[in-house]
């Protein structure tokens, strides 16, 4: 009997014997190996590979990058992963990030959850979109965010909530953004971020450095800091150094502390 792992290998390599220099490989998943093994085959090739999961828990409790301390391969390649409703969740005492996106890596995920990552969920140098993904449960233990974005982001229909960011000793957001930033029809809620010095500034959403523009957006039920304390801002959105935000249809509410919608850097 052939097992999934096995099967897989197989299969992939049967794709990979049959494409051309120009055709996209569609790969079939159904096990976490089975998603790595994908991963590292689709990054061989140029080209948009998609690969379609199961539907189900994919347990992730082993490193495959670990020069990034991340559970699945570094993604160097345009590559679409279609979750159809499947959920990778770390169960490990390692500390991991769950994706990080090389310069050349071009990542697609599309209705999938990503969770209880303990170094954030993904971190980004190259080009991500997600659309209908949940980002939830995640820690930033060693990190300074959930999300780090340092290349292109596009998030669509996506939520990102009960995230946790603690004792940050630098400023830190639930997503912080260096470089270009989309968020539409995205909620924020019930993130919640401590800082252990006054001089860090903390964003229970987003906080940019970069160019981030923000349209049909709830963000609500979020704990930046401590009310009524001293220091470098705290508000849902903060805004820092040459940053440009641009907000349209922004909804918030019952946000900690609750005295702005976006807090930029106090002039010294």
């Amino acid at each position: 009997m052939i097992n999934s792992r096995t099967a897989l290998a197989l299969s992939i390599a049967a794709c990979l014997a049959s494409s051309t220099a120009s055709a996209m490989t569609v790969f079939p998943v159904d096990s976490t190996a089975g998603l790595v093994a994908a991963i590292q085959a689709a990054n061989l090739t140029p080209e948009a590979d998609i690969i379609t999961l199961e539907r189900g828990l994919y347990v992730l409790d082993v490193v495959a990058a670990g020069d990034q301390a991340a559970a699945m391969p570094v993604i160097t390649s345009p590559i679409v992963i279609r979750g159809n409703g499947a959920e990778l969740r770390r169960y490990s005492d390692a500390d991991f990030r769950i994706f990080h996106v090389a310069e050349t890596g071009h990542l697609k995920l599309e209705r999938i959850v990503l969770a209880e990552g303990s170094m954030g969920a993904i971190r980004n140098h190259g080009t991500v979109e997600l659309r209908n993904v949940a980002l939830v449960d995640s820690t930033a233990r060693g990190a300074s965010a959930i999300v780090e974005n340092y290349g292109e982001m596009r998030l669509n229909h996506c939520e990102v909530s009960f995230n946790t960011v603690a004792g940050a000793s630098r400023d830190a957001g639930t997503i912080v953004n260096w470089g270009k930033l989309w968020l539409t029809a995205t909620t924020f809620q019930g993130n919640q971020l401590t800082r252990r010095y006054d001089g860090v500034a903390l964003a229970s959403s987003v906080l940019n450095y970069g160019t981030a523009e923000i349209q049909d957006v709830v963000i609500a039920e979020n704990v930046a800091g401590e009310p009524d304390t001293d220091g470098a801002p705290q508000a849902p959105l903060v805004n820092l150094g040459n940053g440009r935000l641009e907000l349209r249809l922004v909804r918030e509410h019952d946000n900690l502390p609750g005295e702005a919608l976006v807090a930029k850097a106090i002039a010294p």
